[in-house]
């Protein structure tokens, strides 16, 4: 998932993600949600507005045999956390 993570911020980069985070299911075959994080607001709405990053996702997942276990994906800013979750991603990851 490390490198994963890295491949989804080497692609997403540009897009201004400087994070990335996972919500796994406690079950196997383990399906797991990706959730990009910018750092403002109109960075997550700009990707959210992104018709293709889903498809990307999905490829780079696909790099790593994770394709079939991987959910979707989610975009969220650090503004959003620390306006709303009191800075804490776990909070708003759940």
């Amino acid at each position: 998932m490390k490198a994963l993570r890295e491949a989804l911020l080497a692609t997403f980069g540009p897009q201004q993600v400087v994070r990335v985070e996972y919500v796994t299911a406690f079950s196997e075959p383990f399906p797991f949600w990706v959730w990009l994080g910018t750092t403002t607001d109109v960075e997550r709405d700009e990707l959210a507005r992104d018709s293709s990053a889903g498809g990307r996702v999905a490829e780079v997942a696909g790099r790593f045999g994770f394709d079939a276990l991987c959910e979707g994906f989610t975009v969220e800013s650090q503004e959003t956390v620390d306006r709303d979750y009191a800075g804490n991603w776990f909070y708003r990851l759940r």
